[in-house]
């Protein structure tokens, strides 16, 4: 085997290693044009950690956002019925969303959120736990829990979690059938018939 062989193989499994992400759990996925109410998060409970005061209302906002800027899906927040630091359980928020008329609920934890400063000794961290569900029937349609570390120190938790949202709002979203549009070419024959 050649070494040029050996990089791409080696090359092809890294690829193939990235292609998925396994802190992703998708059973279905939500429709095109569906509303999806997102209950603002439970904060992280790192006990002496002053950044987590807050952490639940700014993950869910990022989500919020980051899932409205998906063409075909709509986020709508909810406000927490419980305290920030309190539980919510899936059952709970599915009760709560079905009761406002939707279909969709996201319900979730922050897991852990600390900034570091411009001159930290310890990293920027983000960790998040989310679950989507179906108001129908109160199934979770997918899950997903991360946990990221800045190795460069210029990511923010903020900026972690942007990227988390995109990962779900992807990995949640139907896109719609298209319908094939263009030219058609037509044979007309030679003429002669």
């Amino acid at each position: 085997m050649t070494m040029r062989t050996r990089a791409l193989l080696a090359t092809l499994m890294l690829l193939a290693g990235c292609a998925t992400d396994p802190s992703i759990e998708v059973k279905h996925r939500v429709p095109h044009g569906s509303t999806i109410a997102v209950v603002m998060f439970q904060d992280c409970g790192i006990a002496n950690q002053a950044d987590c005061a807050g952490s639940g209302a700014t993950a869910s906002s990022i989500f919020v956002r980051v899932i409205s800027q998906k063409p075909g899906l709509h986020a709508v927040p909810l406000p927490r019925p419980v305290g920030a630091n309190a539980q919510l359980t899936d059952n709970a928020a599915v009760a709560y969303a079905q009761a406002k008329g939707y279909r969709y609920v996201i319900n979730g934890e922050v897991q852990d959120y600390y900034r570091s400063g411009l001159v930290g000794l310890h990293s920027d961290r983000a960790g998040i736990s989310v679950r989507v569900l179906s108001v129908k029937d109160g199934q979770a349609i997918a899950s997903y829990a991360y946990q990221e570390k800045s190795t460069t120190h210029l990511a923010t938790p903020d900026d972690m979690l942007e990227d988390m949202a995109k990962r779900v709002a992807a990995s949640i979203f139907a896109e719609p059938k298209k319908q094939h549009q263009g030219e058609f070419l037509l044979y007309k024959g030679n003429g002669g018939g």
